[in-house]
């Protein structure tokens, strides 16, 4: 995987931080999702790449740090 940064407004960040703990997802991987969606929208050949597997039993925290308005945390 690649790390990409993008800017999204406050009420996009806060639906899906709303979202991510409703699923109890990791938002990186509402994202993920949410652009493979998007990439298969119109073209059926488009396969997404599954997200890698746990190891060693260990699965990373959710993200749940909060951005400000500003954009910090």
């Amino acid at each position: 995987m690649k790390r990409t940064n993008f800017y999204l407004t406050e009420k996009q960040v806060e639906r899906l931080h709303q979202r991510a703990e409703k699923e109890g997802l990791a938002v990186s991987e509402l994202i993920r999702r949410a652009i493979d969606a998007f990439l298969a929208w119109d073209d059926p050949t488009y396969t997404p790449v599954p997200t890698p597997p746990i190891r060693n039993g260990f699965h990373p925290p959710l993200e749940r740090r909060r951005l400000s308005a500003d954009g910090k945390m």
